[in-house]
């Protein structure tokens, strides 16, 4: 499963997830343009829900390409990734 997404400069990021019995499971991939960055290892995966809005999200720090990154996933299909 892919959830499309657009940067500022209009290029498209997407980011794949593991399908299992429950839906979207785990992130497997982070697409941007035509190159396909695999996930190489879920290092921790926590349920935070944020005081302020009130939205839920999963957070995921992940192996990606040999570097450490964090993917936010919202429940309304939005995300976002960061680099450590």
């Amino acid at each position: 499963m892919r959830q499309p997404k657009k940067n500022e400069e209009g290029g498209m990021f997407e980011l794949k997830f593991y399908s299992g019995y429950k839906g979207k499971e785990i992130p497997k991939a982070v697409i941007i343009g035509n190159r396909e960055f695999n996930i190489e290892e879920i290092i921790s995966r926590k349920r935070v829900l944020d005081q302020k809005s009130g939205r839920r999200f999963e957070v995921y720090k992940c192996k990606m390409e040999g570097e450490i990154v964090e993917i936010k996933v919202y429940e309304s299909g939005e995300w976002e990734i960061s680099f450590l």
